[in-house]
């Protein structure tokens, strides 16, 4: 078992990778940091995005690296393999948030009919106004720093600088060595605090021609600076090189990598692993609507998943055709016109322009505005990206009557100030054009060219960051949807809806189980159910159910598996998989106790007595209904009537089986089958 799972998951942990093609290649790469006499100020790499996508009409690769690091530094280093000399540029982190929405798992809610509910005061003459009132306003929705490197240094001619250059908060040098160790000499000689353990990783690069990308903040550059790396180079493939990254990877690292190509892309030495929904935790919050949320507990069920595959293994949150095209990979961009920008003279009309809100803004925004703004010169020790929103805040406050200063914090503006500010409006539309909009819009147009887009996901630790996981495409894998379904509906085990409340659960419509109504928690029969649901071995053109027995044996004979081959020896014999199978559905809950007459003046109906069940289905003494039917018993919806005998409860509750189908609709289509036998049942009686 690996060390103690971090909640760190968040939404813009992906890589992206797009290719027709299947031979390895390297993009991402370790995060080394110079000696620091405080541990505070280590740099740990605790998550990295990477995007690949390969043009095929210009057989251009673009490569965009992001990672996260923990700890402050004043200083660090990022060395990133490449099997060729690229263009080095930055990018923008809107992309993979963009591409976590598209492709990252959300549970929908959906909420059904209540089950064996009824209301007490059907039993009077006149429903009592209060409980009117607080039916009708529940009807709706709920609503819930330091220099690049200094050639000087370079002591080993063997060690080669072949490029170099700045670029957004970087200074950058592309090196390539002859042979490992004067190459490591050289990175600790520049500020990257290579340890000894890297000589046979760099060694194994060297050895397939490998360039080396070194990149530091420029001086007076802060963490909070850091951008993705755009790596634009001839004809290159996609791999993730973990076992660089090992150096200076926390525990349990994050990575998700999406792969744009011609099918449904696949990791060939590498296990892939089904979550168990059964295992995630409720939603907190209840009610009528729509709702989408990820399950409190998603990263640690996932961890564990993986865990259980042996320690290496993705899973799949979802492949799908790249629609809309293109991507829309910042939407709220989208509607940003340049012109508009360009005719700003002044740092007022700036104001303004930011407050109608057609560029919203981001630290990439905030970063490629400053390129000509300065503003930390006219506003020092403040941020660029909160002093354009303290302008957005100040535009916005303008528009009172008599307002002419705005106070923020001791911070005060003055309209008549700004505008006397001279600002260049065509610097700025043509920064932010060329810095963020332009690559985005590009880079959309070039994934939604693709027909696959999968996005797979690990968590993984430094000690078993011992392979580079290698990708290929199976064209005949169906789609993964993203999106799941948690269908709940209240259950009254009293058969009363002021009595004691239940929900009836169902994930993903692999069954129906009756728990405590309090959302949130993870049933005591789940609690110590497996928590990958399914591990299988996917080849180009195979896949194999894999035993937990074999796991050790598979984990062995895939690690250098390549694309095009066979993962698996021929011959190899697997054991029969012992799949898990999860406990019955719970039976439809029929429980009827004795109605007690409501305390508010209620007037008993004919045959409604305090103390004894209320009156059959299709006795007649129910005014006003000729279908047998208690009001408020809804057949469509999934509502069924008291049974007539013993033996009507037990085939009705054999008949349905609560057991959905594993689509999407699964639950509802459950309740609409019920509704449907009872309302036959009661044309029958009737």
């Amino acid at each position: 078992m690996r060390h103690a799972r971090s909640l760190l998951f968040a939404a813009g942990l992906s890589a992206v990778l797009a290719t027709a093609s299947t031979a390895p290649a390297y993009a991402c790469g370790g995060c080394f940091s110079p000696p620091s006499p405080t541990i505070e100020q280590t740099v740990v790499q605790n998550a990295e995005r990477i995007l690949f996508v390969r043009d095929e009409l210009t057989k251009k690769s673009t490569v965009w690296v992001e990672v996260r690091y923990t700890g402050l530094a004043t200083e660090f280093g990022w060395v990133l393999p490449v099997p060729k000399l690229p263009k080095v540029g930055v990018g923008s982190a809107v992309v993979f948030d963009a591409l976590d929405d598209f492709l990252g798992v959300r549970y929908q809610t959906l909420q059904n009919s209540p089950e064996n509910c009824r209301s007490p005061f059907e039993g009077c003459k006149a429903p009592d106004p209060d409980t009117v009132a607080m039916d009708a306003s529940a009807g709706g929705y709920w609503q819930d720093a330091a220099s690049g490197g200094d050639s000087s240094k370079n002591y080993d001619p063997s060690v080669q600088i072949l490029a170099s250059g700045q670029t957004g908060p970087y200074n950058y040098l592309v090196v390539q060595g002859s042979d490992a160790k004067p190459l490591l000499d050289w990175l600790n000689a520049n500020g990257y605090a290579t340890p000894d353990k890297a000589l046979p990783i760099l060694a194994s690069h060297i050895k397939k021609g490998d360039k080396f990308v070194a990149i530091k903040l420029q001086n007076g550059q802060g963490i909070e600076a850091i951008r993705p790396v755009v790596l634009e180079m001839d004809d290159a493939e996609p791999c993730v090189p973990l076992r660089l990254t090992s150096i200076a990877a926390s525990d349990d690292m994050a990575v998700i990598v999406t792969v744009a190509g011609p099918g449904r892309a696949i990791v060939k030495n590498y296990l892939d692993v089904e979550v168990n929904p059964l295992r995630l935790t409720r939603p907190s919050f209840s009610g009528y609507g729509f709702h989408e949320y990820v399950p409190d507990n998603y990263a640690q069920v996932l961890a564990a998943a993986i865990d259980e595959a042996g320690g290496h293994a993705f899973v799949t949150e979802g492949s799908q055709a790249p629609e809309p095209q293109p991507l829309p990979l910042a939407p709220a961009l989208q509607f940003f016109e340049p012109k508009y920008l360009a005719q700003i003279k002044d740092m007022l009309a700036l104001a303004n322009f930011l407050k109608n809100g057609s560029l919203q803004l981001n630290e990439d925004v905030a970063m490629a505005l400053n390129k000509s703004l300065q503003l930390e010169k006219k506003w020092p020790g403040i941020a660029p990206l909160q002093m354009l929103a303290n302008l957005k805040a100040c535009a916005q406050y303008w528009q009172m009557p008599a307002s002419p200063a705005c106070n923020l914090q001791g911070l005060v503006l003055m309209q008549n100030d700004l505008q006397q500010m001279p600002v260049d409006g065509v610097a700025l539309a043509d920064a932010v054009t060329t810095d963020v909009v332009g690559p985005i819009k590009d880079l959309a147009k070039l994934l939604g060219a693709q027909n696959r887009v999968t996005r797979l996901v690990m968590r993984i630790s430094p000690a078993e960051m011992d392979r580079d996981p290698v990708f290929a495409f199976n064209k005949s894998l169906p789609e993964v949807v993203p999106r799941h379904d948690y269908a709940s509906n209240q259950v009254c085990t009293n058969g009363w809806d002021d009595g004691p409340l239940q929900q009836r659960v169902s994930f993903d419509g692999l069954g129906s189980w009756v728990m405590d109504d309090a959302g949130g928690g993870v049933d005591s029969r789940f609690k110590n159910a497996p928590a990958a649901l399914r591990m299988r071995l996917l080849d180009e053109s195979a896949t194999f159910d894999i035993d937990a027995a074999d796991i050790s044996l598979v984990d062995t004979a895939i690690m250098g598996a390549l694309p095009g081959k066979a993962s698996l020896p021929q011959g190899m014999t697997l054991k029969t998989v012992k799949a898990w199978v999860p406990p019955p559905s719970d039976p439809l809950v029929t429980t009827q106790t004795p109605w007690k007459k409501p305390y508010q003046g209620c007037v008993a109906r004919p045959g409604w007595v305090d103390g004894q069940l209320p009156p059959k289905p299709g006795t007649g003494l129910v005014v006003g209904d000729t279908s047998g039917s208690v009001p408020g018993i809804d057949a469509a919806g999934g509502w069924v009537d008291v049974p007539q005998d013993k033996a009507a409860a037990t085939s009705t509750a054999k008949s349905s089986g609560c057991t959905a189908s594993r689509n999407g609709q699964g639950g509802l289509g459950l309740l609409l089958l019920l509704g449907l036998g009872a309302l036959l049942l009661r044309r029958r009686v009737a």
